[in-house]
């Protein structure tokens, strides 16, 4: 009777969680996982596997796995192990972001869940124990489809006991596993809590670090990969500064190259140029080889183009012009994406420190390679901070 009011229990979750999350592009995963826990004089270790499927941030899970259980026995004033086959499963409603692609970086998640398991030293199949348990862990994201999981659950008796029960090892359960992330679309991550209706209506100045917009991606079919040549990349300078414009306010991060976790300055150029339908290397020292030479000073700049600068003998950091003297990037002492302007203070600071210009152009000129005499820097490092002052307040 208990199991079969368990079993209908796992029934009703599924029932609750799946069409929401149908409703909004199921996702899920797999997870291969060990588990330890420790209740002197019992010590039960298991391995096993895991299904998860729900929305990204509600979901139902179903593991089992197998493994050893030992007692310590103590026999005239000396200890031997006693050693038994055993096995456990749990049905849990998970809370937290542990379904697919969601991006990079830690993610707690609670649960609560009912689950079964033989006893310490089991004689048949027969001995069940009923248990409920809650708990929480933490996800690190390994890009959108691999990540690393640690949890803790704590583990209870969920029905009358029964002779089996005297074998209930009581003590907390640790678990570290290997998840594959399946389907879904990539959630927003929680830095921005807060969307505009229509961002392009929105004048700049009232757009907060909360509130990016999310600018459309280009087809594969329509995407130019540098050098180019073609009429095409160059309307697309014109156009991603209105781009780049949309996501002032998105913090800085360090090796960053999305909106949902923040950019950093080649991550940046390189994400709003992409959504143009223009691929560019992902370094400000792989940029400097790409596209044609401009004379790096504000007379001779274009806007679209890239500006490029060195810190410690080195190309570090890279900027978009807007014209009249004002450029748009991705700056750690700027804490984000803003505009600068070479007139000002701390635009002083960037004028000095420029060593060099690119752009895309229509007119057959091909690809200049300063650094390696034809081809891409393959391997480099990802740009750090800029030291440039803090805006004046």
């Amino acid at each position: 009777m208990q199991l079969r009011r368990l079993v209908g229990l796992s029934g009703v979750l599924s029932y609750l969680v799946v069409p929401a999350g149908l409703a909004a592009q199921v996702a899920g995963g797999v997870e291969l996982f060990g588990s330890f826990i420790n209740s002197s004089p019992v010590t039960r270790n298991f391995g096993g596997l895991s299904l998860g499927l729900g929305t990204p941030y509600l979901g139902i899970r179903g593991s089992g796995g197998m493994g050893v259980s030992s007692i310590a026995v103590q026999h005239l004033g000396s200890t031997s192990d006693s050693s038994s086959l055993v096995w456990a499963t749990n049905a849990d409603l998970i809370l937290g972001p542990v379904n697919a692609r969601l991006g990079e970086g830690f993610m707690p998640y609670g649960f609560a869940g009912i689950g079964m398991e033989s006893s310490a030293q089991p004689v048949s199949f027969t001995d069940v124990i009923r248990t409920w348990s809650y708990g929480g862990g933490v996800q690190l994201a390994l890009g959108s489809m691999l990540s690393v999981n640690g949890e803790a659950r704590s583990r209870h008796l969920a029905a009358p006991a029964t002779p089996a029960d005297s074998q209930f090892v009581r003590g907390i359960e640790y678990r570290v596993g290997i998840g594959f992330h399946f389907g879904g679309r990539s959630s927003r991550s929680s830095v921005f809590s807060r969307r505009t209706s229509d961002t392009r209506r929105t004048p700049a100045s009232r757009r907060t670090s909360d509130t990016p917009p999310r600018a459309p991606r280009s087809t594969p079919s329509t995407r130019t990969t540098w050098p180019v040549s073609t009429t095409s990349a160059s309307g697309a300078a014109r156009r991603v500064v209105p781009t780049a414009e949309q996501y002032i306010g998105t913090p800085y991060r360090y090796g960053g190259t999305s909106p949902r976790t923040g950019f950093d300055c080649s991550g940046f150029v390189q994400y709003v140029y992409g959504i143009q339908g223009v691929s560019l290397p992902r370094t400000s020292r792989q940029m400097a080889g790409a596209g044609i030479a401009v004379d790096p000073s504000r007379r001779s700049l274009a806007v679209g183009d890239l500006m490029l600068f060195s810190q410690g003998g080195r190309i570090s950091h890279v900027a978009i012009y807007a014209g009249n003297g004002r450029f748009i990037h991705s700056s750690s002492s700027g804490n984000g994406v803003r505009y600068d302007d070479l007139g000002s203070r701390r635009g002083q600071w960037f004028a000095n420190h420029m060593v060099a210009a690119r752009r895309v152009t229509s007119d057959g000129r091909i690809l200049v390679n300063a650094f390696t005499g034809g081809s891409l820097i393959a391997f480099d490092e990802l740009d750090p901070p800029d030291s440039a002052p803090p805006p004046s307040r």
